[in-house]
């Protein structure tokens, strides 16, 4: 079975190894340009791991554009692993495997289609998410299920761990699903469209912390936006303060911290700040001023300007 491998994460990357660990016929790979990784933050580079495997990569931009789809004819695929990739993939190439295009969506289909589903689902709070590989079709991750799996998500957990639980979902699905695919018994079960919903790309505003905001809403935030994502953030007289880690309060917020207004900085030190929300407070133990420096007691911080 001959597997045309399209990614360009650090996601994808590990797909990848479970491919060839797996024992899967990978005839070429599609990535991107790396003067286009900026627009990845969790961007991989699968050469490394093609090299080791003599496997040849084609780094390209739209996957749909006329000699892509040429290229992709010429390498004649049965199969095409779409792991990472953010275009939509056009009929025209759909068409081009006999057994289709298999994709990939960190979340329980047809629940929570749509951008940043890793994300949303720790800004919102969800105690469950799930891992889907599933046949492209020409929606957006409306195709067929082949399989799917879900996780706990805990308060403990931020984007970090969450990436490693779907690493550890698809180190078990592959195996699973290659072998059904080259046996021809690989279940295509449809979802149910009726009870599908969707997750909205996310702009740099959303990002934003709220201080009034309740102290829960403001620690989903920052965990949901911490490594491999660039960080929640908030200002500090106009200069711009990204935060990567928080924790929730360890006691009752103390007395003289219950009159401040929210955003407000009442301790610094130790590495850490605690900072006055909606309901309580937050700790933050990983932040970065920009311009450098730290951030004192008493400091305000808030909106821009």
């Amino acid at each position: 079975m001959r597997i045309l491998y399209v990614g360009a994460i650090d996601f994808s990357r590990h797909c990848l190894q479970e491919v060839l660990k797996a024992g899967g016929d990978v005839v070429a790979i599609l990535t991107l340009p790396k003067e286009k990784a900026g627009s990845h933050s969790d961007y991989a580079d699968p050469s490394t791991v093609a090299a080791q495997h003599g496997i040849t990569v084609h780094r390209i931009g739209n996957i749909n554009a006329p000699q892509n789809v040429d290229l992709i004819w010429a390498l004649a695929p049965d199969v095409i692993f779409v792991f990472g990739w953010s275009q939509i993939i056009s009929k025209e190439v759909l068409d081009i495997p006999t057994l289709g295009c298999v994709g990939t969506h960190p979340a329980l289909l047809p629940r929570n289609r749509g951008r940043h589903p890793l994300v949303w689902a720790l800004i919102e709070g969800l105690e469950e998410s799930g891992l889907t590989f599933f046949y492209l079709d020409e929606g957006a991750d409306s195709g067929d299920i082949l399989w799917q799996k879900p996780f706990p998500i805990t308060l403990e957990d931020d984007a970090g761990s969450l990436h490693e639980k779907i690493k550890s979902l698809a180190s078990e699905a592959i195996p699973v699903f290659l072998t059904q695919l080259e046996r021809g018994t690989a279940p295509r079960i449809p979802q149910d469209h009726n009870r599908a919903t969707y997750w909205r790309k996310r702009g740099e505003e959303d990002g934003e912390i709220d201080w009034k905001a309740p102290t829960i809403k403001t620690y989903n935030l920052v965990r949901a936006l911490t490594h491999p994502y660039v960080g929640a953030h908030t200002y500090e007289e106009g200069r711009r303060v990204k935060i990567w880690g928080g924790s929730l309060p360890r006691g009752p917020l103390p007395p003289h911290a219950s009159t401040l207004e929210p955003g407000t900085v009442f301790l610094s030190a130790y590495g850490r700040l605690d900072i006055r929300t909606g309901d309580g407070y937050l700790t933050v133990g990983d932040y970065r001023l920009e311009g450098g420096g730290t951030i004192a007691e008493g400091t305000r911080l808030g909106a821009e300007g």
